[in-house]
């Protein structure tokens, strides 16, 4: 077949690779002076007619495209019995290819495959298109580093098709959920596939694998995506990925615009990784925030003031002995004076010292005689602030960790910080969830008032002593 010119015009000149649905040829396009890719049907298998409206569907859903990130379609045409496409010639391996010769790829460069991955997928879906067999042998990856998505041999109009559990197309390591139903393949079906196909290049695997078809497509359905262990991955890259896995099409990212922010925003991906105890672990306040607060925990802050109340206390007191000490001297220089002169002197000159005396100890005590006001003020307006965030939210969680947290502020009121810890961290592992399944994210202000109510708080099954890091709230302090 090496030399072969179809349709007058494109010489073959090297087989690049096979696969289901026919072979792929690097050709010379005699006319235009220019080196193309065919792409040529093997047989047509079945239905003759069948074979060359699935092919040309192929011709006509890649012609719709005009991306940088998606192979051109230049032409299609039939010789003989067979049908061919002719694209542009990209010079680079697929996907596919590239883990079998050099291994996993880079977590940088899985980033920037993620991100014009998703670019492509914009494209075909603003077009209308489902591409419904997105995997690693369908992405190219040109020399310069630019990703080209290819072969839409079975895509199809979105909502112009339905799937049957018997007729399931693409492969099985990618195919979404909802196509395993037998529910039509939608763009969200599309943004599943390509999770499973970052999984892969970050892992060596597909998420889900298995000795038989069925085997895999109930993992699909029922089990977690394994978690993603290697130390050079950023936790944003891994939980784009946990996104794209999502079960539940709504929970997945949509457009190009949401992947990117979950790669840049590191501050919102990270702020809520759950545990494996189901409590999330949130970032740490500023530099400008922490600092005090470890350096002077609640039971420091209470014997400092302490302190300088009794300084000021003694000081007050010393003053006052000696003001009431100068008219006695007085009285006693000058015995022959009316005792009335002695009496009014007292009266007049100290009259400046009693009313400090009296005001300045009583209400110092006052802004000290209840050091939970502070974290109880500090968790209703938490709780006020998550509550905010109901209305731009998915989810009902926003809603339920309110009142947990209002709940914590009432324990802590009555003294009772291991119940506030519960609710506490009740609220935050509902947060957590909810961020997971990419349906609420938190604002700065939620993040550092959770890291500053964190500090002052045990954790469950501490035993109400925190976690020994100078943390606020000792027993002590709290029943002051």
């Amino acid at each position: 077949m090496n030399g072969e010119v179809l349709a007058g015009r494109y010489r073959l000149l090297t087989l690049l690779g096979r696969g289901g649905a026919g072979e792929v040829w690097q050709a010379e396009d005699t006319f235009l002076d220019r080196q193309v890719a065919v792409k040529l049907l093997r047989s047509l298998e079945g239905d003759p007619m069948d074979a060359l409206q699935r092919f040309r569907a192929e011709a006509q859903s890649a012609a719709r495209l005009t991306h940088p990130n998606v192979v051109a379609t230049y032409d299609v045409g039939t010789e003989g019995d067979r049908v061919f496409l002719v694209m542009e010639l990209v010079q680079g391996p697929d996907l596919a290819k590239l883990m079998r010769t050099s291994g996993l790829p880079s977590a940088e460069l899985v980033e920037r495959i993620a991100t014009q991955g998703a670019r492509a997928l914009d494209a075909a879906h603003e077009a209308g298109i489902v591409h419904r067999d997105v995997k690693p042998g369908n992405l190219l990856l040109a020399p310069d580093g630019t990703l080209k998505m290819t072969d839409f041999g079975i895509a199809k109009r979105a909502g112009n098709e339905t799937t049957g559990l018997g007729v399931l197309l693409g492969t099985a390591s990618y195919v979404a959920p909802e196509q395993v139903r037998g529910e039509a393949a939608t763009p969200a079906s599309d943004w599943y596939s390509f999770g499973c196909v970052l999984h892969e290049l970050l892992t060596g695997t597909p998420p889900f694998s298995g000795p038989t078809v069925d085997v895999v497509m109930r993992q699909h359905l029922d089990a977690p995506p394994p978690q993603i262990t290697r130390t050079d991955v950023p936790a944003e890259l891994a939980n784009l990925v946990t996104h794209l896995l999502a079960k539940n099409p709504a929970d997945r990212p949509s457009s190009a615009e949401e992947v990117a922010a979950l790669l840049s925003n590191a501050a919102n991906t990270q702020v809520l990784a759950v545990e494996p105890l189901g409590i999330g672990q949130w970032e740490d306040e500023p530099t400008s925030h922490r600092a005090p607060a470890r350096a002077f925990p609640l039971a420091k802050v209470g014997i400092g003031v302490a302190v300088v109340l009794a300084a000021l206390t003694g000081l007050l007191m010393l003053r006052e002995s000696v003001t009431n000490d100068a008219p006695k001297a007085q009285a006693g220089d000058t015995p022959s004076a009316p005792m009335q002169k002695a009496t009014v002197a007292p009266k007049t000159t100290p009259k400046p010292s009693p009313t400090p005396t009296k005001t300045t100890p009583s209400k110092t005590p006052k802004q000290t005689q209840n050091p939970r006001a502070v974290p109880v003020q500090r968790l209703r307006t938490l709780a006020a602030q998550v509550r905010a965030t109901q209305q731009d939210s998915r989810s009902k969680a926003p809603r339920e960790a309110a009142r947990d947290l209002d709940k914590a502020a009432e324990a802590v009121d009555q003294g009772d910080l291991n119940a506030a810890a519960q609710h506490f961290y009740d609220a935050r592992r509902k947060l957590a969830e909810a961020q997971q399944r990419n349906r609420w994210q938190p604002t700065q202000e939620i993040v550092t008032l959770f890291a500053t109510i964190g500090r002052s708080l045990p954790r469950p099954g501490d035993g109400g002593n925190g976690d020994g890091d100078n943390r606020d709230g000792d027993g002590g302090d709290n029943d002051e």
